[in-house]
């Protein structure tokens, strides 16, 4: 497993393990592509986005987490 190994130069490995040896619990889930998730053909479209056009790309804050957002914010 390439979070377990020290040497890995992957950034999003070297993020996980830093995490990790804060004492962080992460949860890493796998989704089948295309099944009918709420939100995952967007999250696939912004995905390849990012990788060919290299742009960091913002999405929308789903609906449930918007009044907490709201209230965090004013």
């Amino acid at each position: 497993m390439a979070v377990l190994d020290p040497h890995k130069s992957h950034q999003l490995v070297r993020d996980i393990q830093s995490l990790l040896t804060l004492n962080r619990n992460i949860l890493v889930r796998w989704i089948k592509a295309h099944v009918g998730y709420r939100g995952n053909d967007e999250a696939g479209t912004l995905a390849k986005k990012a990788i060919t056009e290299g742009v960091v790309v913002k999405a929308l804050k789903p609906r449930c987490g918007l009044k907490q957002h709201l209230k965090e914010r004013f």
